[in-house]
């Protein structure tokens, strides 16, 4: 899913930028209960940069233990690799408020 070296950006959520996907994994570990027990990702929209690099917005949806329920938006860099088609850069916004004016 992730290229070897994939920059996983969750600054909006106090966690800077986390190189790596063993490091993406360490954080998730270190979360331990504080994790989803659900994680969903939906309304995916790609944008052709070149013809090895997209662009991709999504909507992720985490379930929690407690039946509390958070969004976010994911912002990814999908680039072609040897392997398949892999995100190498991920930006975590979340979502806090609803629409309002």
């Amino acid at each position: 899913m992730f290229t070897p070296d994939v920059q996983y950006d969750v600054s909006a959520l106090g966690g800077g930028v986390l190189v790596g996907p063993a490091a993406a994994w360490e954080a998730g570990l270190a979360l331990g209960d504080g994790n989803p027990v659900g994680h969903h990702v939906t309304n995916v929209v790609l944008t052709e940069v070149g013809p090895d690099e997209v662009a991709s917005l999504s909507k992720g949806i985490g379930v929690m233990a407690d039946g509390s329920c958070g969004s976010v938006t994911y912002a990814d860099t999908v680039v072609r690799t040897a392997a398949g088609w892999r995100i190498s850069r991920r930006t975590i916004l979340p979502r806090r408020r609803p629409l309002g004016r």
